[in-house]
């Protein structure tokens, strides 16, 4: 049975959900350009609390297919305001379709910036 991952960067909590019913059939690009349809307001800033980084292994990631290895990133744009996806190939999609993970969904932020580490 496939999970949702979702990653709450403001209280740093995670949590598996279930899969809603409209998305078992979707992967990939639609999946993350859906939850991000249904979850972002339109009007909030790219780069605010209220945008989500979601990522989704292709519908066919976890099979024997030939270069079925693929996961898509998608959220909405700093440079247009629009939904947009990239994708690649590799072994995470892979690792994440065989661990049962439809989709990872990073929210919020967090309230204070972490320390580099680093003195000047």
């Amino acid at each position: 049975m496939s999970k949702i991952l979702r990653v709450n960067m403001t209280n740093l909590r995670a949590k598996f959900e279930d899969v809603l019913e409209k998305y078992k059939l979707m992967g990939g690009r639609g999946l993350t350009s859906a939850i991000t349809c249904d979850e972002v307001p339109p009007t909030c800033h790219p780069l605010g609390p209220n945008n989500k980084l979601v990522f989704a292994p292709g519908i066919v990631t976890g099979t024997s297919a030939p270069t079925s290895g693929r996961i898509s990133v998608g959220g909405k744009s700093p440079l247009t305001g629009t939904i947009k996806e990239a994708n690649s190939g590799g072994m995470s999609g892979q690792k994440l379709a065989r661990l049962g993970i439809k989709a990872i969904i990073v929210e919020g932020q967090p309230r204070r910036k972490a320390s580099s580490g680093c003195s000047t």
